[in-house]
Parts: structure tokens; C-alpha cells; sequence
């Protein structure tokens, strides 16, 4: 069930993520550093005020959203959404006021403030909607809402910056634009009430009971994740940020591309397990769930160590290139080794609601990470301070298994995890003898030749457990 159901997401974790890595290396042609750590803070902050305003309700939503036979339940479910829906969209465009407010660069507040806050309504509303479609399996819904933003605001953020401005808030504008058309696109297929918004107190309380603590744990974790932005703001300014901004995000956005092909589907799947009583099945599922993480996270995050630097030379803009190619392979390795605990154990300890065993890996990570890279950023500059992040991370994964394992007997697969070190061994071998040229043609070759070699490896290696499931389903 998780393999079907992680192939029709698909689509959207593949589209989405590779469009959000195009506008990125897109972006460095046409703005200046200064817009571009503009734009980076206004992108991080909505994700804060999306959890405040709203993601506690999604997250609420994916856990406990009432089956089909329920009727009633939905009602009173899509009544309470409407109108946790406008009074998240009123509180976001206050934060958004303050955001304008407070951009780096010279943008008048008037219309910075009407495009941020268009682009945190849209980017919220999209993002809520996203996670009832998960929760439904609604997956054409889902598809057109994870899509839309990033391959919209590719297309309209391109025009935006030809005929209107290279700025931060042209793009903005024009991200918000793409983001509604998608919501508008979606929202037929969701079956949403359109009544009087009902505010149901029991439900309400329930929501706030699981999402409130989650809302928590969400907040510590976009601190242990964008505080870094944060910190070289405040130490070297907005422009360093922009620079640094490139090499940081493409690196995270590969791992984060990576995980989210497996992820999507792996925590409501669980959920109906749990609900449905099925703690071992829901078990076998997070465990299965982590050897698919490992299998993609640990060959993506090898090959950009190896072709990153051609990728950088030939699309990125010069201004960017040093910086983006000294930073990139270790923010791989930062963002793969935070994404493998996120959505492994942490996520078991979400199913389970160990709020505070999760809070104290949060607050761990936080001081570890913050600390070392502070001190990275100090004695070694951008370098040091991405270097300081992945050593927490790893820290921080450790822990995470380890209270997961002690304490709610999830057993990490490490079998399969050598399966596939090794076959990712034989994969850089294999990029190794060929000498690809550097140029787009021999980073085709080596993409194919890398994927052709691991996926031999992996059916050859896990061959004997495939065939033992073809023949129980047989019997």
C-alpha cells in the first residue's frame, strides 16, 4: 500500500521540487543578492505564520479526519475548517504587514505589504488544502496544489522579472498569483462545505489538544531548520544571506526532493493504522518507511558530492558560483541527515503523541545546531557554519533513534541499510571510472549511468526479499 501510494503521489514530489530547484538557480540570473535574502526571509516567515495560524489545524486534520462513513463527523469537521480557514487568513495578513515592514532594501511598504500578504494567504490556503487532499488520498487535488505554486510561479515569476522588476516583491506577486490559481483549480475536488463557517467547541478543543502541542514541536523545528538564515543576517547582512541562500537551499532542497518521495504517503497510511488499532502493522510501515529513506536520500546526497560542482558551473549565475559550489555538498549532507530523523522517528513519536520526548530532540538539535554553527560561521565563514549544522543534525538523528528505539521499540533497519551503502558504493565507483566531461552532456551521462548502475544494484541486493513477497502473495 505505501509503494502504490507513494507512485500516484509522484507527480507533485517530483514536478514540485525540481520547479523549486529551477527558480532557484533561475533567480540568481536576474536578482541581486540583497533582493534575494529579501525574498529567502519573506518564504521563512510565512512558513512560521502558516503554523501558527493554521498548520496545527492540518496537522489535526491528517491525524483524525473522519472516514467516508461518517458522515455527520465531516460536516461538522468541513464547518469548524471554513472557519478556522478565515480567521487563519485575517491573523496572516497582520503578520504580513509586520513582515513588509521589516524587508531589507529599499520597498515601499504599500505594495510590499499587499504582495507579501497575498503570497502568505495563497501559500497558506494551498498548504491547508494540500494536507486535507493527503488526508482524503485525494490525489488529483493534492497534485494540482502542489504543482501550481512552484511551476506557476516559475512561469509568472520569469515574466515578472523581464517586464516588471527583478525584485523581490515582483516575485512575490507573482508566486501569489500562481499559488490562487491552483487553490481555485483544486478546491471543486475536495468536497468542501460552502456554508456559514460553524465553530464546533468540542472539535475545537480536540484540534488544539493534538495540534496545539504539534504546532509546538512544528515551531522548534522551523527554528532548528531556518534559524541558520537567521543568523547570518544578523552577523553579515542580508546580502551574505542572498549569496549564501543559493548554495544552502539547492543543497537542502535535494535532500528535502529526496524524502519527500517516500514521505508523503508514509504518515496518513500510519495514521489509519494507529486508529484502526494496528500498532504493529503501523510499525512495520515506519520501518519500512526508513529503508525507502535511506535508499533515496543516501545516493542522492552521494551524487551531488560528486557532480555538484558541474551542476553549479553551468547554471548558475558567476556572482553566486563560488560560494553555491563551497556550500552545496555539505548542505546535502545537513539537509539528508535532518530529514531522515524528521520523517522516521520523529514521526513515530508524532504518531504516538510523545510530545515531549519529541520537544527534547527539537531543543537538542536547536542548541547543538545554533551553537556549532555560531561558532563555525566565527572561525570558518559560510563553510563552517553549514559544517556546524550537519554535525547537529547527525547528533541529533542519534538521539532520535535511540529514544525511539528504548522507548516505543522501533528497530532501525540496518541490514537494509548496508544493502544499500553498498550499493551507492557502486554507484560512485561506477561515476568514478567514467570520466564524464564537464558539460551538460557529460552530466546527463553520469546522472544516467549513476541511476542505471544503483537501480542494478539495489534489484540485484534485495532481490531474494522480492521474491519472497511475490511468492506469499501467491499463497
Amino acid at each position: 500500500m505505501l509503494i502504490g501510494h507513494t507512485l500516484k503521489y509522484l507527480p507533485a514530489q517530483l514536478l514540485s521540487p525540481l520547479a523549486q530547484l529551477a527558480s532557484m538557480v533561475l533567480w540568481t540570473h536576474w536578482l541581486a543578492p540583497e533582493e534575494m535574502g529579501a525574498y529567502t526571509l519573506v518564504t521563512v516567515t510565512q512558513e512560521l505564520a502558516y503554523l501558527g495560524c493554521l498548520g496545527w489545524f492540518a496537522v489535526y486534520l491528517l491525524r483524525y479526519w473522519p472516514p467516508a462513513a461518517d458522515t455527520a463527523g465531516r460536516s461538522r469537521f468541513l464547518l469548524l475548517e471554513n472557519a478556522v480557514v478565515l480567521a487563519s487568513l485575517a491573523l496572516s495578513a497582520l503578520v504580513a504587514g509586520v513582515t513588509a515592514w521589516a524587508l531589507p532594501g529599499d520597498h515601499a511598504w504599500a505594495p510590499a505589504a499587499m504582495a507579501v500578504a497575498a503570497f502568505f494567504a495563497t501559500k497558506a490556503i494551498s498548504s491547508h488544502y494540500a494536507e486535507r487532499a493527503r488526508a482524503q488520498a485525494a490525489f488529483l487535488p493534492y497534485t494540482l496544489l502542489q504543482v501550481s505554486g512552484p511551476i506557476g510561479g516559475l512561469l509568472l515569476g520569469w515574466l515578472a522579472m523581464q517586464f516588471i522588476a527583478p525584485t523581490a516583491v515582483a516575485l512575490l506577486a507573482a508566486y501569489a498569483l500562481a499559488q490562487g490559481i491552483g487553490v481555485l483549480l483544486a478546491l471543486p475536488g475536495l468536497g468542501l462545505l460552502w456554508r456559514r463557517p460553524h465553530i464546533d467547541p468540542q472539535l475545537l478543543r480536540a484540534a488544539f489538544a493534538f495540534g496545539g502541542p504539534v504546532l509546538m514541536l512544528s515551531a522548534l523545528g522551523w527554528v532548528a531548520e531556518n534559524y541558520i538564515r537567521y543568523l547570518v543576517q544578523w552577523v553579515s547582512g542580508a546580502g551574505t544571506l542572498g549569496l549564501m541562500i543559493v548554495g544552502w537551499a539547492l543543497g537542502r532542497r535535494c535532500a528535502a526532493v529526496a524524502a519527500t518521495l517516500v514521505t508523503t504517503a508514509s504518515f496518513p497510511l500510519a495514521a489509519r493504522m494507529l486508529n484502526d488499532n494496528k500498532r504493529d502493522e503501523a510499525l512495520n510501515h515506519l520501518v519500512l518507511n526508513a529503508t525507502l529513506m535511506v535508499g533515496v536520500l543516501l545516493p542522492v546526497t552521494a551524487a551531488v558530492e560528486m557532480l555538484g560542482p558541474t551542476l553549479v558551473e553551468l547554471f548558475v549565475a558567476v556572482e553566486y558560483q563560488a560560494i553555491t559550489t563551497e556550500l552545496l555538498a555539505l548542505s546535502v549532507v545537513a539537509g539528508a541527515l535532518r530529514n531522515l530523523h524528521m520523517h522516521t522517528t520523529d514521526q513515530l513519536m508524532v504518531l504516538e503523541r510523545k510530545v515531549a520526548m519529541l520537544a527534547r530532540v527539537d531543543l537538542f538539535e536547536i542548541a547543538l545546531c545554533a551553537a556549532l554553527s555560531l561558532a563555525g560561521l566565527l572561525l570558518e565563514g559560510l563553510r563552517g557554519a553549514v559544517a556546524g549544522q550537519a554535525l547537529g543534525s547527525l547528533a541529533t538523528l542519534c538521539l532520535s533513534g535511540w529514544l525511539a528505539h528504548r522507548h516505543l521499540g522501533f528497530s532501525w533497519p540496518w541490514a537494509d541499510t548496508l544493502k544499500i551503502g553498498l550499493a551507492t558504493g557502486v554507484m560512485l565507483l561506477a561515476l568514478y571510472l567514467l570520466h564524464a566531461s564537464h558539460d551538460a552532456l557529460g552530466l546527463g551521462l553520469a546522472t544516467a549511468v549513476g541511476t542505471g548502475v544503483y537501480g542494478a544494484a539495489i534489484a540485484l541486493l534485495f532481490a531474494p526479499r522480492w521474491r519472497r513477497l511475490r511468492a506469499a502473495r501467491r499463497t
